[in-house]
């Protein structure tokens, strides 16, 4: 059981769509919080299709800025508290033994000279309900000066306040594996600068709920932000699944493709009696064997190449 926190930093690119549908194919996450969509609602709407989590509530960006997102499967028992721009805030009953829980999807103001009001909305939540409570997401903001590197130094007086309103809420860092920085600004040399700026932080009562939660850091190349796998329990492997056939789009480029169908479906023709369901299978098979001759092992070489951008 996991939760994913991503500042996709739009939804409007193929590989966005492609990397986060994979991830969620993979984790099989109880809810996803997405911020800086960049999409409106029926842009959503679709995405939600895409990934199977058709249920959830929208914060439509403004133009082609903003825009949150928090989406879950239908039939997961999520109920919603409140939301605005900067937040989405939801309670999820029935996925612990030990009660319902709070989880709020956050969004620092990326302005520094408005990030008061983002402190004085973790207040507002903190003041409204008082139970196990997550809060993950983008905080625009660093706990301690080593969760900076490069360029010109943070100032104190921000890093100060972060930590003094999550110290006045009763929140703890969660801590993280993989990669220290959690944002690029893609730059080089004097000007390359990362940052922490994404994290997921916790009250006491939910640490006693889930003792074994782990904060993951993984690299998306759509994305100068990581997205946050939260692992509610220790054992965060999804159960093998039986591979199922996929028809690749890149087979269709190939003349070859057309030859290999061809000759599947009619393979011998004194089998006129043979199902349509027998002749898919057969292509099916024909197709695995071509792929593997023509391209070799695509998936594991993909894997590969994911390991090393990790």
């Amino acid at each position: 059981m996991s939760v994913l926190a991503w500042n996709c930093r739009g939804l409007g690119t193929p590989p966005a769509i492609r990397t986060l549908t994979e991830e969620v194919r993979k984790l099989n996450p109880v809810v996803v919080f997405l911020a800086e969509t960049k999409a409106n609602t029926n842009r959503m709407k679709g995405f939600q299709q895409k990934i199977g989590f058709t249920q959830g509530i929208i914060v439509p960006s403004d133009g082609l800025s903003g825009g949150l997102a928090m989406l879950w499967r239908e039939g997961t028992d999520i109920r919603f508290k409140s939301c605005s721009h900067s937040h989405i805030d939801v309670v999820v009953h029935g996925e612990s033994k030990n009660g319902p829980w709070r989880i709020s999807g956050f969004y620092g103001h990326p302005d520094t000279s408005k990030r008061q009001s983002s402190w004085q909305l973790i207040e507002a939540l903190y003041a409204q309900c008082c139970m196990s409570w997550v809060v993950c997401g983008d905080f625009n903001e660093i706990l301690h000066p080593n969760e900076k590197l490069g360029w010109r130094e943070r100032d104190a007086n921000q890093i100060r306040d972060f930590r003094d309103v999550l110290s006045r809420c009763g929140l703890v860092d969660l801590g993280f594996v993989g990669q220290e920085f959690t944002w690029c600004n893609g730059r080089h040399g004097e000007q390359r600068t990362l940052l922490r700026l994404d994290r997921m932080v916790a009250n006491e009562a939910w640490f006693q709920l889930f003792p074994e939660a782990t904060v993951f850091h993984i690299s998306m190349s759509a994305s100068d932000h990581c997205l946050l796998a939260l692992s509610l329990n220790k054992n965060h492997q999804q159960k093998k699944r039986k591979k199922r056939f996929m028809f690749e789009a890149m087979w269709v480029r190939e003349a070859e493709c057309k030859e290999v169908v061809d000759m599947a479906w009619n393979l011998n023709t004194e089998e006129a009696a043979m199902s349509v369901q027998d002749r898919l299978k057969r292509c099916q098979s024909h197709l695995v064997g071509w792929n593997q001759n023509k391209f070799g092992n695509v998936s594991k070489k993909l894997k590969q190449k994911q390991d090393r951008l990790q």
